[in-house]
């Protein structure tokens, strides 16, 4: 058996039957008044029976709450008076029945009756009361209680949520489990500071201490959850309310509006977000017949009303809204009463900003600029109005006021992605460097709010127009990466959708990836672009059909594909653009490049093309791209249609002059041609330098009228480094070098890299474009780096540098495809004879012999090729005079190479010099070290002698160590035998004792003698003075002896002595 979903399951079956029915006693028996179905429209009976039996308290506040619960409040107000005139309640009872009234009028003003009227009721009431309260110290704390809470809901009301937040913290000190206090306060959360998770804590507590209450805990609960995100929950907390209270309207608004919020954000198929919308204006059809004015359902309705067009009904919705909340009708100026809540203002925030939406729609800005900014007066926090507003300013030409107004929003909500995005578009349209940067820092956040956006749901969709202005933004700073990049995301934007990018998305793609000469790709999109072509159709503003455009579309995309295929396959380009000359006989830009390829594939004579231009020309004498490209005509075959001179200059100015003054093919023309003649006038100094100024004005002038002409800069960047400005010119270059893709940028900071001697960056510049702009065999790059390291070898005295120098020379000579490799073979060969003299000139410690023989290898082969070239019999080409070649081959063959086999000898000879002294030097050391190895053995055999007779030594001094003390203790011995004769012989003569005493001494004496060393015995015994002493009285000092035997000594000394000192 399932358990029950409604409020049963918390109270049980029974309870639920008996709040039902009050049996109220009656004459000691029990009436039942059955509260749903027994309630009199007429409450005196009920007055009557309760008066009667002096009915309690409690009986009255139940009869009056189930008045209120069936909406029956005159009856309810009636029911109240009476009992308030009873005079056996007391002061209590009474404060509890006036504090039931003032709850009554708080619900009025929840269920929006006479709103304005029921909280002035309310708050007169709470004053009396809480002055009753002050003044009786005998209130019940339940009614101080009750009162403090109906302030606190009121000041609610008022928007004071600080002071209902202390009135709420007060009654939780008192008691901290009041339900209806932690209600009040999570409110006042809400209203206030928006913390939704402090607010959760507190409605999940409420719901804990009291799972019936009203309102429902469960409510507040799912509103914090939809807050922070979790959706499911929300919903399933206002799922569960509803069970247990189905006529709760709220929930079902809010229900309502959690699914509509589900089918705008998750509908997968427009199938199914219609049977979802349509469920969604069912539902909320339902709860609009149930709760008629309620403002939510109606603003709900409004929306539904404004995305069919229907603005008549969308006004009349919103003037009953605003009527219902400032009982006045004007929707032009809304009339602001001071008592209207936090949350009336911001209904009316909303009915202002769909009425400026609806004026904004119908194209009126400034009424709809009014409109909105009265809804952000309303509530300032009103987005939408704000954005809004920012758009009617934009429409209306107040751009600058737009920009404040998105750059007030993004201040306050940087996250805002309609900002962001308007105000990016807004940036893309100034003229300041600045904004245009703040415009990419923007729309870029834009785009990473949009792929960011939610943690559950799908990715917001970018708009393409912020891909097409971020790729505008960045083609215009030049970096055409990033526009192609941004170009490409357009089309990976659409496809998303299961749409396609418009065709000038592709060509624009085209054209970047040309410029990039990335020739394959760029022609697949001109491809791509052509094909889409095909029964396209277009529209102007107005819906008018442009007949002529597909045409003329048509025209460029095939033009810029045959511009491609110039690259792969001319003839096949050829064929396209003699097909447009065909179709469009006055497009010179096709016939221009029919021209051109002949002039490049000799498939006409230079005569028949100079004819077809002079044609061209006549009729057509001021178009300048046709003059533009006479010009280049005249420039590289001037001499083989046997022109003049002077005439590129003649026609540059004629163009000039005649024409166009502005024109900056012929500017930048005309600059070049006095930069050529300053580079051709050989000394005369001032005239040079009026040529190079000239060229300077004329190239200033073209970067005047196009400020990001890169030709135009790098000409004037030449001409200064030719007019020995080094410095400026190197500037110029470095900035162009991000703008240009092009390998002269990186040739010419080469060339004026080592004009400064700074061969490393030098070096650097040209194999960064033989790498990217060449196979890496192209002859005159390869030649650049041979002179740019012969240069640097020469300038910092490095052999390692010359020899890769002449590496990259010999390179050039293989890479070349020219027919005639004089020059380059002179180069070869000028740097084998660099290389033959800087050895010559070497210190002979730093020759190295395989260094002078390659030399001298290298040399013979030069001296060889100067001799064939020399001797060529087509001497167009030679770098020099045969002569000065011969000459040249004579010196290497006699000076040099004799200078270089003579330093070759003294290499020789000073090597084997070197060796011959290290060898010597080797023996010495040799010598040196067997003589010390002889005194290391001298020194260790003396030592192991010594340790030797060390040894000996010890050996002895041991062996004495044992026989010492048996010679001692025979000593004692003794001694102690003659002082017993004595004893034994005292009554002698005392001469005769005397004599036989000093025996005695010197036998002892004798005894000791033999103790001391060698040396001791041999003074005794070789000169016999103490026995003389001894004889005479005296007594000889004796010799120290052993350490080991010095006491034991002297102990038998002294016995032999007592009878002495006797």
């Amino acid at each position: 058996m399932e358990d029950p979903v409604d409020i049963s399951y918390y109270i049980g079956a029974e309870d639920i039957e008996s709040l039902k029915t009050l049996d109220v006693p009656f004459d000691n028996q029990v009436v039942s008044i059955d509260l749903q179905e027994e309630l009199l429209d007429d409450p005196s009976d009920l007055i009557q029976l309760l008066t009667e039996q002096s009915s309690p308290k409690k009986y009255w506040i139940i009869i009056a709450s189930a008045y209120a619960k069936i909406g029956k409040v005159e009856q309810l107000m009636k029911f109240i008076k009476a009992a308030l005139g009873l005079a056996y309640f007391d002061n209590n009872d009474r404060i509890t029945f006036e504090s039931f009234v003032i709850w009554l009028h708080l619900q009025n003003v929840n269920l929006g009756i006479d709103k304005e009227h029921s909280l002035n009721l309310a708050r007169q009431g709470i004053s009396k009361l809480t002055f009753k309260i002050q003044n009786d110290r005998d209130t019940r704390p339940l009614n101080s209680i009750s009162n403090l809470l109906c302030s606190a809901v009121l000041n609610l009301y008022d928007s004071n949520n600080d002071h209902a937040n202390d009135i709420a913290e007060q009654i939780l000190k008192i008691n901290s489990t009041n339900a209806f206090a932690l209600l009040v306060k999570a409110q006042s959360l809400l209203n206030k500071s928006k913390n939704y998770a402090v607010a959760l804590k507190l409605f999940q507590q409420v719901l804990i201490l009291n799972p019936m209450m009203k309102p429902d805990p469960r409510l507040g609960i799912g509103l914090c959850f939809w807050f922070l995100k979790d959706e499911k929950i929300a919903i399933q907390s206002w799922e569960r309310s509803l069970e247990l209270d189905p006529t709760n309207v709220k929930l079902r608004i809010f229900l309502n509006l959690a699914k509509f919020h589900h089918t705008f954000t998750n509908s997968l198929s427009d199938e199914e977000f219609l049977d979802n919308y349509k469920s969604c204006l069912q539902e909320l059809s339902k709860i609009q017949k149930s709760s008629i004015n309620d403002s939510t359902v109606m603003l709900t309705l409004a929306a539904h009303y404004f995305a069919k067009g229907d603005y008549d009904t969308v006004q009349k919705i919103i003037q009953k809204i605003v009527t219902s909340a400032t009982g006045s009708d004007n929707i032009i100026k809304f009339s602001i009463s001071s008592s209207i809540s936090t949350y009336e203002s911001n209904v009316l925030s909303q009915c202002a900003t769909w009425l400026g939406r609806i004026e904004f729609n119908k194209s009126d800005f400034t009424q709809s600029s009014k409109y909105f900014q009265e809804a952000i007066k309303l509530n300032d926090n009103d987005i939408v109005a704000k954005l809004g507003l920012g758009q009617s300013q934009y429409n209306r030409g107040s751009l600058e006021e737009a920009i404040i107004t998105f750059e007030k929003i993004l201040n306050s909500n940087v996250n805002c992605l309609e900002a962001n995005y308007s105000l990016g578009v807004l940036y893309s349209k100034q003229d300041s460097i600045k904004k245009k940067e703040l415009a990419i820092l923007v729309l870029e956040r834009y785009i990473r709010l949009s792929t960011n956006r939610g943690l559950s749901s799908t990715k917001e969709p970018v708009a393409t127009n912020a891909y097409l202005i971020l790729s505008g933004l960045y083609e215009n700073k030049g970096d055409m990466n990033q526009a192609l990049n941004y170009l490409s995301k357009v089309v990976e934007a659409r496809k998303h959708v299961d749409q396609d990018a418009p065709l000038e998305v592709y060509n624009n793609i085209g054209v970047f990836n040309f410029m990039k000469q990335n020739y394959t790709s760029a022609s697949e999109n001109f491809q791509l672009a052509v094909d889409k072509l095909q029964g396209a159709e277009f529209k102007s503003p107005d819906g008018d059909l442009l007949i002529d455009l597909p045409q003329d579309l048509k025209t460029t995309l095939t033009f810029n594909l045959a511009r491609t295929k110039e690259i792969s396959d001319q003839d096949e380009a050829l064929t396209i653009y003699e097909s447009l000359s065909q179709e469009c006989p006055n497009y010179f830009s096709a016939k221009l490049r029919i021209l051109f390829l002949n002039c490049i594939s000799d498939k006409k004579t230079k005569q028949e093309i100079k004819d077809e231009i002079d044609e061209l020309l006549q009729l057509n004498a001021s178009d300048l791209e046709i003059r533009s490209f006479y010009g280049w005509f005249i420039k590289n075959f001037a001499k083989k249609v046997h022109l003049l001179p002077d005439a590129d200059t003649t026609l540059q100015k004629e163009t000039l002059t005649e024409y166009d003054s502005h024109d900056c093919y012929a500017l930048i023309s005309l600059a070049n041609i006095y930069c050529i003649m300053a580079r051709d006038t050989k000394g005369a100094e001032e005239k040079k330098k009026k040529y190079y100024l000239r060229s300077i004005e004329l190239f200033t002038k073209v970067i005047s009228l196009d400020p990001k002409n890169v030709y135009a800069a790098q000409g004037l960047a030449i001409t200064f480094i030719e007019n020995k400005q080094a410095n400026k010119g190197l500037d110029i270059l470095r900035k162009i070098r991000d703008s240009l893709n092009d390998i002269s940028v990186y040739l010419n900071l080469g060339h004026v890299l080592c004009e400064l001697k700074n061969f490393g960056k030098a070096i650097e510049n040209y194999e960064l474009a033989l790498a990217r702009y060449t196979d890496g065999n192209d002859a005159k790059i390869l030649s650049f780096l041979g002179r740019a390291w012969y240069l640097r070898g020469i300038s910092e005295l490095n052999l390692l540098y010359l020899k890769q120098a002449l590496e990259y020379a010999e390179k050039a000579v293989e890479a070349s495809k020219a027919t005639s490799k004089a020059a380059l073979l002179y180069n070869v060969s000028f740097i084998q004879f660099q290389i033959a003299d800087f050895i010559t000139k070497q210190d002979v410690s730093q020759r190295n012999i395989e260094e002078i023989e390659e030399a001298i290898t290298g040399l013979k082969a030069g001296i060889d090729t100067l001799n064939k070239l020399s001797t060529d019999e087509d001497d167009r080409h030679l770098p020099y005079p045969a002569n000065y070649l011969k000459t040249r081959a004579s010196l290497g063959s006699t000076t040099l190479l004799d200078s270089l086999s003579k330093a070759l000898e003294e290499t020789k000879e000073s090597i084997a010099e070197i060796e011959d002294k290290i060898e010597k030097a080797k023996q010495l050391r040799q010598a040196e070290e067997e003589e010390r190895m002889r005194e290391e053995e001298e020194k260790m055999r003396i030592i192991r002698e010594k340790e030797q007779e060390m040894a000996k030594q010890r050996l002895i001094l041991q062996e004495q160590a044992q026989i010492w003390p048996k010679k001692a203790d025979q000593t004692r011995l003794s001694a102690s035998a003659a002082r017993n004769n004595k004893k034994k012989k005292g009554g002698a003569k005392g001469k005769r004792g005397k004599g036989k005493k000093k025996n005695i001494i010197e036998d002892s004496d004798e005894e000791d003698d033999k103790n001391i060393t060698d040396e001791s015995d041999a003074e005794t015994n070789g000169n016999g003075k103490r026995k003389a002493e001894e004889q005479t009285g005296g007594r000889k000092k004796k010799k120290p002896l052993s350490s080991e035997f010095i006491n034991d000594s002297e102990e038998d000394l002294d016995e032999l002595f007592e009878g002495d000192e006797e």
